[in-house]
């Protein structure tokens, strides 16, 4: 063997030995990383601040995580599926205003039961301006995304909607089921549900087909529309019921509600593990990750950091899961080429 090609055999063996490291790393960084970063944060911010564990904080935190988890699960069949929704911030202020709005006349049970169908009718004309007009998903919730902020502040004349009178109400934030803050059961239902279609059914299956080679998945025969627009009524169910979540725990909206919601809800399912060009979804990933947002946002708060940083945090958050992103699915599109996959 020559040296020539003696040194080009070393550098592909050395190659070889960091695509192998790399890989070991994104599948660990996929099943542990995340709960080792909420692990690290919790250790740093309660060695400054010992009453970060406080009962009643902890409580806070999950309440606030579990209400950015709902309609990030959503997004993550969207992201999954190669799509996209930027409308949900909007649908979370408009179902929130439709709610309070709706208390007085016809009482919780309906007001609730109203206010979801009004997000899936929402997700339903998302999913059918995709599918029917063909305009792509990030322009088509981007232009809802607007429609709906204006209806929202036209729905309340831009005024602020009080509900001290409600307080049971309040008691869907406040209360618990078997000494689990409620809005925490709610997510952990909506994870369970959306969990088996994923897992255990053709849809989830379907689903990731599609975002990850919707040609392929026509020419099997999918539905390939009929997925997509019920994939934006899930979205836009979540999106409302994390509406009307909010609403429990503010008692008070407007129609200013939710902005930046659809960041929160991308930075989370990214850093989650899911895709964003889609293939895979990872709802555990998303559950843990809207975890880490609140537990930073809720570290910054403690520690009296001015509330502008949260967005600076939430801007480094988007960007690291992006990259991470980007990195993994270039990490595993060689490992493929070289038949490692």
């Amino acid at each position: 063997m020559t040296s020539a090609t003696q040194g080009l055999s070393n550098t592909t063996e050395t190659e070889n030995r960091w695509l192998s490291v790399a890989l070991r790393f994104f599948q660990l960084f996929e099943s542990l990383g995340v709960l080792v970063m909420i692990v690290l944060v919790v250790a740093l911010v309660s060695s400054a601040t010992p009453n970060f564990l406080q009962p009643n904080n902890v409580s806070s935190l999950l309440i606030t995580a579990a209400i950015i988890a709902v309609p990030a699960m959503g997004m993550t069949l969207a992201l999954a599926m190669g799509g996209l929704d930027l409308s949900i911030g909007s649908i979370q202020a408009l179902t929130a205003c439709a709610v309070a709005m709706l208390l007085g006349v016809v009482g919780i049970p309906l007001s609730i039961g109203a206010t979801l169908l009004l997000g899936a009718l929402v997700g339903l004309i998302n999913g059918l301006i995709i599918t029917r007009l063909g305009v792509p998903a990030f322009v088509a919730t981007l232009g809802m995304m607007s429609v709906l902020r204006g209806a929202a502040l036209l729905m309340t004349d831009g005024q602020s909607i009080l509900l001290m009178d409600q307080p049971e109400l309040a008691q869907l934030n406040s209360g618990q089921l078997l000494g689990i803050p409620i809005p925490v059961v709610i997510a952990l239902a909506i994870f369970a549900v959306l969990w088996v279609l994923l897992r255990h059914a053709p849809f989830g299956q379907h689903v990731c087909a599609i975002g990850g080679n919707e040609k392929a998945a026509l020419a099997t025969g999918l539905k390939v529309d009929r997925i997509k627009v019920i994939v934006f009524v899930i979205v836009g169910i979540t999106a409302a019921l994390s509406g009307v979540m909010l609403t429990s725990q503010l008692m008070i909206v407007d129609g200013t509600l939710g902005v930046g919601l659809e960041l929160q809800a991308i930075a989370v399912v990214v850093l989650g593990g899911t895709s964003l060009m889609g293939g895979n979804a990872n709802l555990l990933g998303t559950l843990l990750a809207a975890v880490l947002l609140a537990v930073i946002n809720s570290a910054l708060n403690i520690l009296k950091v001015d509330p502008f940083y949260q967005y600076l945090a939430l801007g480094l958050l988007l960007i690291f899961a992006l990259s991470l992103d980007t990195l993994r699915r270039a990490i595993i599109k060689r490992a493929v080429t070289e038949g490692r996959l």
